[in-house]
């Protein structure tokens, strides 16, 4: 587990604001990439990444992540990389905000059970959250409040699918990595930074191919 820990994730080097920076990712599609030998193209590092340390179960250890991925399907990429990780069995749950469904995944060595768990499975935890909070069932998933509570349940469960136990993770705490508010602002101070650079090669090649100006010089002298 240790060794998967190390090798999965990546450090990174990058300029913000004229200085050189070091960024952790603990779960790099880059990494994922190079362990698996996948040839197509990479998609962008994940946001918002949160890693717990390794837990130590009887024989077994697990590791927990959660990030936020953009028009990424986690399952076949799992499944690519537990090939060339067979001691190593993911359990994934994702939850698509496009159209707030969840899936329950377990994967292992090339191998897949689970899938989407689409809108029947849902509908006992909004009528739940109707029902505790004496609400329209209709309401419950316009009411933000209603909607967070009802789809922490939803997580929960798919948790229990996954991996296939009773017992209640904690997602809170833990160190958070490549914060998405702080990347979309370091993003636009770098673009803002190679703007500023393009503008002032510009501005130099101007200068360099400007054709001087011939001038002509007279003087006059009277002798007295």
């Amino acid at each position: 587990m240790n060794d998967f820990v190390r090798r999965i994730a990546l450090v990174i080097t990058r300029r913000v604001a004229g200085e050189t920076v070091q960024q952790t990712v603990p779960f790099s599609f880059e990494s994922m990439w190079t362990m698996a030998r996948m040839k197509d193209d990479q998609p962008g590092e994940a946001f918002d990444m949160t890693r717990w340390g390794v837990v130590r179960r009887g024989r077994n250890a697990e590791v927990r992540y959660r990030f936020h991925t953009r028009n990424v399907e986690m399952h076949p990429l799992l499944k690519r990389l537990s090939k060339r990780v067979p001691t190593l069995t993911f359990a994934l749950v994702t939850h698509c905000l496009d159209v707030s469904d969840f899936g329950a995944f377990t994967i292992h060595d090339g191998r897949q059970r689970g899938n989407w768990l689409g809108d029947e499975w849902r509908q006992p935890f909004w009528e739940r959250a109707a029902k505790e909070f004496n609400m329209p069932l209709d309401e419950t998933w316009e009411d933000p409040a209603t909607e967070s509570i009802a789809e922490s349940w939803m997580r929960d469960a798919a948790v229990r699918i996954a991996t296939g136990s009773d017992r209640d993770f904690a997602w809170w705490g833990g160190r958070v990595y490549r914060d998405f508010e702080n990347e979309r602002a370091s993003a636009m101070l770098e673009f803002a930074q190679a703007v500023r650079s393009l503008d002032d090669q510009d501005a130099a090649e101007k200068r360099r191919t400007r054709p001087k100006r011939r001038t002509r010089s007279r003087t006059r002298s009277k002798k007295r």
